[in-house]
């Protein structure tokens, strides 16, 4: 089952820099306060372990998170933590979601659950390559297409 919530951000609230990166980093279970419950209900949190359910709005935050932190990624150097939140989550997603990965070899994801799940990392990790390319105008492209219901 793919779970769809109204997050923060959907009900108009815009996202600080700062808001923004703890918020990642939750979502990339990289933040140290394990007790927080964004920590296991976030992202890559909310997959291991997996209780049955994705949480599109947890999709919808990482993606919010890189439009608030566009600036960053146009930037000369930019912030380790940042790149290493967004790659441990679209690798992770792939790793887990992979034939051989925890979720599918062990029968935990259903087969629309592993669809879902993989076009996440897809357009998070091409967004962010366009954000790093400095392409602002192509990077949310797709993001905006599956919010359409246009992306499959």
């Amino acid at each position: 089952m793919i779970k769809s919530a109204k997050s923060s951000v959907e009900m108009g609230k815009t996202m600080d820099k700062n808001s923004a990166k703890e918020l990642l980093s939750f979502h990339s279970g990289r933040n140290s306060d394990i007790h927080n419950p964004k920590w296991e209900n976030g992202f890559l949190g909310s997959l291991r372990p997996f209780r049955g359910e994705l949480y599109k709005e947890n999709f919808m935050e990482v993606m919010e998170c890189l439009k608030a932190l566009k600036e960053e990624f146009a930037a000369e150097t930019i912030e380790k933590d940042i790149v290493a939140d967004v790659v441990a989550i679209t690798h992770l997603s792939r790793a887990w979601a992979s034939p051989d990965g925890m979720l599918v070899y062990n029968h935990i994801l259903t087969e629309e659950q592993e669809k879902h799940l993989l076009v996440w990392a897809d357009i998070i990790e091409s967004c962010f390559m366009y954000l790093l390319d400095g392409d602002e105008e192509d990077a949310f492209s797709d993001y905006e297409d599956y919010l359409e219901d246009e992306y499959f």
